[in-house]
Order: structure tokens, then sequence, then C-alpha cells
């Protein structure tokens, strides 16, 4: 399987690799890198997007010296193997073995930006000490999807924004009406979480005031998608005009409504 293959390989099972270095218990994590800061005058202060742990911080000491070992390992936007061992308050990092690196994204700045917004949303929306299988998959082939460039950014964004939305439980009812259940109707509107068909919005006449977002059937399908597909297979499609001008607008509705939250990256996006 494709994550199996390209992401999971390091360790069995699912389970981290553990193992005892004097009195300290050194633990081998599969993640990437989501940001990075200097610390006093050789250290760095690094988050990672575990598959293991969720997102940690960690202590890289010496990384800012000349010649570190630990200097490639806490760039942003690196995937890899992290040793980490776990202090009083947070972990320190022992070293790191990067099987993909993206830190070519900053290279373009709209690329640049577009990946700090994702990470942004990755640090905001995942916790400490919670499995982030998911998470880190789809994060992975985001940036993927991002360096290769066969998708446009904008599309990119927005499949990101509705998985992630997913994966975290938050995904809006696409599939069917959510009062009446019917399944036929292309005809909608945005309410209640999800959509709700044209019949049963005739019934409660404030509906369309208070969620002016109607969406054809091919709009209806790029979001089912979106939300059902196998994540090897995610970005594997692009959208005509008229019908990412739909998604685009229902997206960014939603995530008013269900994610109010200021993501200062995301102003950049805007420029």
């Amino acid at each position: 399987m494709f994550w199996q293959i390209h992401l999971l390989a390091v360790t069995s099972a699912g389970s981290a690799s553990i193992w005892r270095a004097g009195l300290r218990e050194i633990v081998t994590l599969t993640g990437m890198i989501l940001v990075s800061s200097p610390l006093k005058e050789y250290d760095k202060r690094i988050e990672i997007l575990t598959r293991e742990q969720g997102r940690i911080p960690a202590f890289a000491q010496g990384a800012r010296k000349q010649n570190s070992a630990l200097s490639a390992c806490t760039v942003p936007f690196t995937f890899g193997e992290f040793q980490v061992y776990e202090g009083r308050n947070s972990y320190s990092l022992k070293s790191g073995i990067i099987t993909r690196y993206f830190g070519n994204l900053a290279d373009d700045y709209d690329l640049l930006c577009y990946a700090s917004y994702f990470t942004e949303i990755a640090r905001y929306l995942t916790r400490e000490s919670v499995r982030a299988d998911s998470e880190l998959l789809l994060l992975y082939i985001t940036f993927k999807a991002l360096q290769a460039g066969k998708v446009p950014a904008q599309l990119i964004r927005r499949i990101f924004e509705l998985r992630f939305m997913s994966v975290q439980g938050e995904a809006p009812g696409v599939f069917a009406c959510v009062r009446c259940g019917n399944t036929d109707a292309y005809n909608v509107y945005m309410a209640e979480g999800g959509l709700v068909c044209e019949d049963c919005q005739k019934k409660d006449i404030q509906l369309k005031g208070h969620y002016p977002v109607k969406l054809s059937a091919d709009a209806r399908y790029a979001l089912q998608y979106i939300i059902s597909s196998p994540f090897e297979k995610l970005y594997s499609f692009n959208l005509s005009e008229s019908v990412m001008a739909e998604v685009d607008g229902f997206v960014e509705k939603y995530l008013a409504r269900y994610l109010p939250h200021h993501f200062k990256s995301e102003e950049f996006l805007r420029i």
C-alpha cells in the first residue's frame, strides 16, 4: 500500500522503535518538521508532526553550529525518522534520517505561502500524544502535490482544508440532504453542517437567506470525492473554472462557520 511503502516502512505494527540509552529512553518517530526557530546561540526549537505521538515540540542542541549533524534534520518541510528522548516538558532531538526533503518549496514564494499555511493548520488541529496517522499522510501527499505542480495550488488548498476537516470528524454532509436524506437533489444549500435539498429549503423560507450556497451536480460530486477518495488518489483531478469557483466558495464559507480561527499565513495567500 502507498502509506506502508512510502511512509511507514521504517517501523512495524504502527509502534515506535524504543530502546534504552543510559537512563533515557530513545524513541524513533516518523514525522515532518512543521516549524523551526532559533533558540539561544546555537540551538533550535522545532515542532514535529509525528505518526506515533501527534504534534510534539523538541529541542535540538547545537543545531545551528557549523557542520552540526542536526542542522539538516531541523529544516521545515522535511520528512523522515527522528530519534528523540523525552524530558520534563518536551523532547530533545538526538538524530534524524531525512527521507523526503520539501525545502525547495521555499524557492517559490507562492508555494512557500501555501506550505506555511498547511503546516499552520496542522499545528492548530493536531494534539500532543495523540496519534496522527491520517494527518501526517495528508500533509505528506499535499506537499508532494505542491512540489509536482500538476494541480493548481488553490485547488490543493481547498482539498487539503476539506479533507483535514474530514479527518478531524468535521466533514460536511454532502452525500444526502441532512433533513430528509434525499440523495438525488442537485440544487442544494448548506445548513446544519451539511446540504439541504431544495424541497426542504422551500419548507424553511429563511434557510436560503442564511446559507446562500448553491451547488451544481459537478461541484457536489467534487466535494464528495475529496471527502471519500483514497489518499493516493486525492490529488489526481482538476476542475473547470466554474466548478472550481463553486468549490472554492463552498469551502471558504464552511471553514468560516466551522473553523473560526485566524491563520496568520493565510493573509499572504490573499496578496
